[in-house]
């Protein structure tokens, strides 16, 4: 009896899976469309032909079609990521054993006043980086006053704006678009933070494109490209030293070229963050330190001794590999609250994945010094893409510091100020603000908190 009742029971397991397998195929729309909450383009049913059953391509496009088709995605998308969400952020940060463990310095001697390198960290610095401020100061904007901010006038976005794929016949396909009125809030925010600083002082705000986005264009033989003009829409709205990026135009060229992005994560790879820095750079009229002066680790190979570019281009391995450079000083990374209150945090971490950098993306603020010495400190503003571009970023800074107004991220309580008494204690000369497209504009973060805790 016990052995029929079994089989029955797996009998009807099957049979229910077989029916909602069925149903799948049956019911689910068969053509590609939006999913605004992922921002990218779900797989529709597979084109059956000789080339592609025998390249492989029909049975790979056939499975994302089944996993971009199952009843109930998005509730199961939306749970997996307030899952996610609880264990995302640790109360007290890293486990004090992991940083012990892996730091990249040592403590000061007693009546050392600089850290001491360890022999990881004691690299030559790479020609082209600059340990000194430069010789030409770039030409900047000059800052307006809080009362000249306050008394522009609040211009409004044209229209919507929107991010789009490019197709091989050179048309346009909408992704998902920016409603006019999150743009115009947007500029009016980045004007308030743009008052807060020195009349050398810079405003950038980009919008990174997630890996989702780009695996449109390289996976599917129907897109070259993509495009956006968010950027062309919310430069007229902004205060004169306050820069719109397009992070579209700045990676376009080496699409094909370069490994952007992995093929499962949706963060970017660390050359994108890296080519952004450059272009960074460069409107500011600063010489940009190319990605192959650093030496690299791989995160495959967990102690292997770290090689430079051109030994990389020579190997072969997967595109969810990741490049971890050799940082060029020994820099010290913190965990920041209360304005002054600091834990000791990391700044490259070897062996490690995209968490290798800092350690992971943590609340509510962080702190970096460089090791360098410019006479400039930056302010980050950001999502997850913000680590890989802060150690990018470093050759150019003495201090950076950092936040994210998201809410698995952001304390008022622990920061102890508003992002204003931050900008003011530490001196910030730079903010820039990226925020990539799984954090939505349009969203609440951007659209009210930034304000919000600029000076609360």
């Amino acid at each position: 009896m016990k052995k029929k009742v079994g089989f029955l029971l797996s009998y009807l397991c099957l049979l229910s899976l077989f029916c909602v397998g069925a149903a799948e195929l049956l019911l689910v729309d068969r053509a590609e469309r939006v999913s605004e909450t992922e921002k990218r383009l779900l797989q529709g049913f597979p084109e059956l032909t000789v080339s592609s059953v025998l390249s492989g391509r029909f049975m790979e496009e056939f499975e994302a079609f089944l996993s971009d088709g199952f009843f109930f995605r998005k509730q199961a998308s939306d749970f997996n990521t307030h899952l996610l969400g609880v264990f995302a952020l640790p109360d007290d940060g890293p486990e004090t054993g992991v940083v012990a463990a892996d730091r990249l310095w040592e403590e000061p001697a007693d009546g050392e006043t600089e850290p001491a390198a360890t022999a990881e960290s004691t690299l030559a610095v790479p020609t082209g980086i600059q340990t000194e401020p430069v010789s030409e100061t770039p030409e900047l904007s000059v800052a307006p006053s809080d009362a000249a901010v306050a008394a522009l006038p609040l211009r409004e976005a044209e229209h919507d704006a929107s991010l789009w794929l490019v197709t091989d016949d050179g048309g346009r396909e909408t992704l998902f678009s920016y409603p006019a009125a999150s743009l115009t809030n947007l500029a009016d925010i980045l004007n308030l933070f743009r008052a807060e600083l020195p009349e050398d002082g810079r405003v950038f705000f980009l919008n990174p494109q997630v890996s989702e986005v780009y695996r449109n264009i390289v996976k599917k033989d129907r897109y070259v490209g993509w495009g956006s003009d968010v950027d062309e829409l919310m430069q007229p709205l902004v205060a004169e030293g306050v820069t719109i990026l397009d992070a579209c135009d700045i990676l376009s060229p080496y699409i094909g070229v370069e490994n952007l992005y992995p093929a499962t994560d949706y963060h970017w790879h660390p050359i994108s963050a890296s080519l952004t820095v450059d272009t960074l750079m460069e409107l500011q009229g600063v010489p940009a330190v190319d990605y192959g002066q650093y030496r690299y680790h791989l995160s495959t190979m967990l102690y292997s001794k770290a090689v430079t570019r051109e030994t990389l281009s020579g190997m072969r391995y997967g595109s969810d590999v990741i490049e971890i450079m050799e940082p060029v000083t020994p820099a010290r990374s913190y965990f920041l609250d209360h304005l002054t209150n600091r834990r000791d945090g990391l700044f490259i971490k070897f062996p490690g994945g995209y968490e290798a950098f800092l350690g992971g993306h943590y609340g509510p603020w962080r702190l970096i010094e460089t090791g360098f010495h410019t006479g400039r400190t930056a302010l980050f503003v950001g999502d997850c893409f913000t680590p890989p571009m802060m150690t990018y970023i470093a050759p150019y800074y003495d201090q950076i510091i950092s936040t994210d107004v998201r809410r698995l991220f952001y304390s008022q309580a622990d920061a102890g100020g508003s992002i204003a008494d931050y900008m003011a204690a530490y001196g910030v000369d730079d903010v820039y603000v990226v925020y990539s497209t799984n954090s939505m504009v349009w969203g609440d973060d951007l659209q009210a908190k930034l304000r919000t805790y600029l000076h609360e």
